[in-house]
């Protein structure tokens, strides 16, 4: 849980900060073992913390891992390039946390220890590679390798949402022409219609009960998508829900694909950089699975875990989970053999990188065609409701 609090030193200086603790006791504990007193504490809700950690964005984190690289391979202490880091933030979520961070190190705590306090915004695998750093003495390259794989992650999240970005508009503004001609331009002709004689066509029909809908029950749309929505969060917020969601979507026709190649590249690419700074295969494999982003790929990978536990190769252990594709077990392999394994899984996850933009590319290619087919060809189904009855008339009147 997130908590604000305001505390005194010796001096009698006041601070004020936020830091997550399990309870709100624990948080007091730790405040006293560090020599503060603590003069209000208040928690924060789960909706406010989750707020104030949105803001706190992935390219924030990534500055923040460029900057100090860069820093510490100049030769400058870790304090002296916190505290610059600090004074060019101006505000915002990041230079508080930041502030906490520099007073937890001055006051005794390794840089390890001060970021683990703050797991939304340093996740483990971040956590886990500066403590590696600091202990065999190379935290300035594993912060290279950090702003590395940070800017990777960034990329890869930024194509994948730019690519969307067409799609998505192009189908919001087919789903308002419909609600404008099904809402608007149908009831017009409404009473036109109601003075026929002739009976409307079926489509016509149709097209009317559901413009009658649309006029005057369309609050039942955003009721049931508001129930949905919560529906579907509190399944998938369980751990069997999201496992099953999961394992749905890597089934899903080619997508499914493009899916489980992101979260492949994601695995390798963290356990690449895990195993390349001196973190044991078995916490790197745990770590992977955490931030794979599929809970199937992930129990696959902690069930490899139990192989390599027993003595066996990461890749006969990947191979019996039967989740990773034969290309990337087979480079695994080579990199296992040769003892290059931290760099061939590097690989792996570049390969599977660039196979995901291409994937990418192609769906789109051929998704965005197929959606403007639909578009127009809903729009000419609804311009024939309107026109048919009208030639029907002209007919029985001979004109």
């Amino acid at each position: 849980m997130q908590f604000s609090y305001k505390v005194a030193d010796a001096k009698g200086h006041i601070e004020t900060g936020r830091e997550e603790a399990a309870t709100r006791e624990e948080l007091v504990a730790a405040l006293k073992a560090r020599g503060k007193i603590p003069l209000e504490i208040k928690g924060e809700s789960q909706l406010s913390a989750q707020f104030k950690s949105y803001r706190f964005s992935a390219k924030e984190r990534l500055y923040f891992t460029q900057q100090l690289s860069s820093l510490l391979n100049s030769g400058i202490s870790l304090e002296k390039s916190l505290a610059i880091i600090h004074r060019l933030l101006t505000r915002g979520e990041f230079r508080e946390v930041l502030r906490q961070i520099y007073q937890l190190i001055l006051e005794g705590h390794s840089f390890s220890n001060a970021l683990e306090r703050y797991p939304r915004h340093f996740p483990g695998v971040y956590v886990n590679l500066v403590r590696a750093g600091e202990s065999g003495g190379i935290l300035s390259q594993v912060m290279t390798r950090l702003a590395d794989y940070e800017a990777e992650q960034v990329n890869l999240k930024n194509f994948i949402i730019s690519s969307l970005v067409y799609p998505m508009i192009l189908a919001g503004a087919t789903f308002f022409v419909l609600l404008l001609y099904v809402g608007v331009v149908i009831p017009k002709f409404q009473t036109i219609f109601a003075e026929m004689d002739s009976q409307l066509p079926l489509i016509t029909r149709i097209v009317m009960i559901v413009g009658g809908f649309f006029q005057y029950g369309w609050w039942v749309l955003p009721l049931l998508f508001v129930a949905g929505m919560i529906f579907f969060k509190q399944w998938t917020g369980t751990p069997e829900g999201r496992l099953r969601w999961d394992r749905f979507k890597l089934h899903i026709p080619y997508v499914g694909e493009i899916l489980l190649k992101i979260a492949i590249a994601r695995a390798s690419m963290t356990l690449s950089m895990l195993c390349t700074s001196g973190v044991p295969l078995l916490s790197g494999l745990a770590m992977a699975a955490e931030v794979s982003g599929n809970q199937a790929v992930g129990l696959g990978l902690e069930a490899a875990m139990a192989g390599v536990r027993q003595g066996g190769s990461l890749v006969k252990s990947l191979a019996e989970q039967k989740i990773f594709p034969v290309l990337a077990l087979e480079m695994i392999g080579v990199g296992e053999e040769s003892g290059n394994l931290g760099e061939m899984l590097a690989q792996v996850g570049k390969t599977y990188e660039a196979e995901v933009k291409q994937s990418l590319g192609l769906f789109l290619s051929v998704f965005e065609p197929i959606l403007i087919l639909f578009m127009v060809t809903v729009i000419g189904i609804l311009a024939a409701a309107i026109l048919l009855p009208i030639v029907n008339l002209n007919s029985q009147m001979g004109i």
